[in-house]
């Protein structure tokens, strides 16, 4: 198949690509010019087509489209991002979205349209009841979640072939942020709040297998680890810390409510068969990555440790 990518060259784009190559298919990759772009599109030359270019520029989408049998439209601006700068989000997120939807619409052979959502469209956690199912009602709670709902809204309203993917918590060793605002909210966050961990290459592999399964359009599926992600925020949090040598207690966490859930993903793991990678994998992979630093502290380890709960409440 003939598949356009956009966001191609960020940590999802860049996994999501290698699989459809590896998997015979045709990419044209695009994403905005920028010195990491230029690098992972050097690594990929003479694999794929590289289109660098803005998403908010609109006119470029009828080339970009032409031919292609699916798009798998991974450009966005993510949280915090997407509140800080709403007026940009907005024009990313759903401006240029619904302007792509309307170029493949007009395509004489429509192409398949896999949009990536989130399970935090389902709103406020439940702890007594953390499951969340695909015909599950959805509320917005910020920005990214708002953008969302509307454009999966404007797209099961198109004639263009669709499938939504409402994906877990999906980040690995390469995409851990240590901006200030996230680790403040993260720390807020009830210890006990239901999370669904997904690795970001069994992400990609879904989104590679989907193009294959005919009976996935029209559908809203749910990408999640299944049951050995299945965690909760504490959990989650700890496995950096502890890969750091300074796994916390449950009272440094806060009282808040999140929006992350745990997900029923019976259907889409039987149609796709891509769950490969349990949470231990990515617990591993954050302890091989911050070893030198782990190592390096272990001499202040016993002063460090009493400390570390007070600077994060400083946070």
């Amino acid at each position: 198949m003939r598949v356009l990518v956009t966001g191609a060259f960020g940590n999802l784009g860049e996994r999501c690509v290698e699989q459809l190559i590896s998997a015979g298919h045709q990419v044209r990759c695009t994403d905005i010019d920028t010195a990491v772009s230029r690098a992972r599109a050097n690594r990929l030359r003479g694999r794929c087509d590289v289109v660098l270019s803005n998403i908010c520029d609109h006119k470029q989408f009828p080339a970009l489209v032409a031919d292609v049998d699916a798009i798998i439209h991974l450009a966005s601006i993510l949280p915090p991002k997407s509140d800080r700068l709403p007026g940009l989000a907005y024009a990313v997120n759903v401006e240029a979205t619904k302007a792509l939807i309307d170029c493949a619409e007009k395509q004489a052979k429509r192409p398949l349209f896999v949009f990536p959502s989130s399970l935090t469209v389902f709103g406020p956690s439940n702890r007594d009841k953390p499951w969340r199912s695909p015909n599950d009602p959805v509320v917005a709670t910020d920005n990214y979640t708002r953008h969302k709902i509307d454009v999966e809204a404007y797209l099961a309203a198109s004639e263009v072939p669709w499938v939504v993917m409402r994906i877990g918590v999906s980040v690995d060793s390469r995409t851990w942020s240590t901006e200030r605002q996230v680790i403040r909210t993260l720390l807020s966050v009830h210890p006990e709040t239901p999370l669904e961990y997904i690795h970001p290459s069994d992400v990609a592999r879904a989104f590679h297998r989907v193009l294959e399964v005919p009976e996935a359009a029209g559908k809203v599926l749910l990408l999640g680890g299944g049951k050995t992600c299945q965690v909760t925020h504490a959990q989650f949090l700890n496995a950096a810390f502890t890969a750091l040598g300074f796994k916390q207690a449950q009272s440094i966490f806060g009282t808040n409510n999140y929006y992350t859930h745990w997900l029923d993903t019976e259907e889409s793991q039987r149609m796709l068969g891509f769950q490969s990678t349990p949470f231990e994998q990515y617990q591993d992979e954050l302890t091989q990555k911050f070893s030198s630093v782990r190592i390096a502290m272990l001499p202040l380890r016993p002063l460090l440790r009493p400390l570390v709960p007070r600077l994060l409440k400083y946070i």
